[in-house]
């Protein structure tokens, strides 16, 4: 699935109203409804569906480590994702053209939607930021051979917050610095299956601390996100 430059609106699922953000994008998933593949490069499908296996499988590592981290059973998750309804997608941050719009970013401040987000980026100008609990934003680095990992919306309220989702953005390359700057990353959202419930997991609640959130489907907690993201 193609979105293009200016569709996906990501800081209005935080309630904000941005412009379109500075970027396009192809989304594949098994589960994903989309267009038929391009003509060319014809080894696209190929490309995607390997990729998609190979994260998976490294999806499926952090979770048991995630699962060991919270107390659990190694294979708690497990009955979650099956089936699931992970997404890889290839973003293209192309060179800006023209000066962006006040509060316009490459990627406006969002949380990713789903449980974790396994990330390569690219070393250029206008890159992966983070928040830090101070309000400081962080320019995340670009490491050869290593994932950047974020914690996502529905991993939060599993935990009941005990693990927080990563509120991030990219930013716009310096004005004066624009040739050059176009950048891609590739991402992998890790998500269960769409009729997972989502609720508080035994570890994370006690009496000081009960559930903060209402049970959820990951189809439902998805879907309300992105139709704030279309704007």
């Amino acid at each position: 699935m193609y979105t293009a430059v200016q569709a996906e609106h990501l800081g209005n699922t935080l309630d904000a109203v941005t412009p379109g953000d500075l970027k396009e994008s192809l989304d594949y998933g098994p589960l994903l409804n989309g267009n038929a593949w391009p003509d060319s490069p014809d080894d696209l499908q190929t490309t995607c569906e390997r990729y998609f296996q190979a994260l998976s499988e490294l999806g499926a590592t952090m979770r048991q480590i995630f699962a060991v981290a919270l107390k659990l059973p190694k294979a708690f998750f497990d009955p979650y994702v099956s089936e699931h309804d992970s997404c890889f997608r290839a973003i293209n941050y192309p060179e800006p053209q023209v000066t962006p719009l006040p509060g316009q970013l490459r990627a406006g401040e969002h949380t990713d939607y789903g449980c974790m987000t396994l990330l390569r980026v690219e070393d250029a100008p206008g890159g992966l930021e983070v928040r830090d609990r101070s309000g400081r934003w962080i320019l995340v680095p670009a490491m050869t051979g290593a994932f950047v990992v974020n914690i996502g919306d529905m991993m939060a309220r599993w935990t009941n917050d005990r693990w927080v989702s990563t509120l991030h953005r990219v930013a716009n390359p310096p004005l004066d610095r624009t040739l050059g700057t176009r950048r891609q990353s590739l991402v992998f959202f890790a998500n269960p299956k769409p009729n997972a419930v989502i609720e508080c997991i035994p570890s994370c609640t006690d009496a000081v601390h009960p559930p903060k959130y209402a049970p959820i489907t990951a189809a439902a907690h998805i879907e309300a996100k992105e139709q704030k993201a279309r704007g």
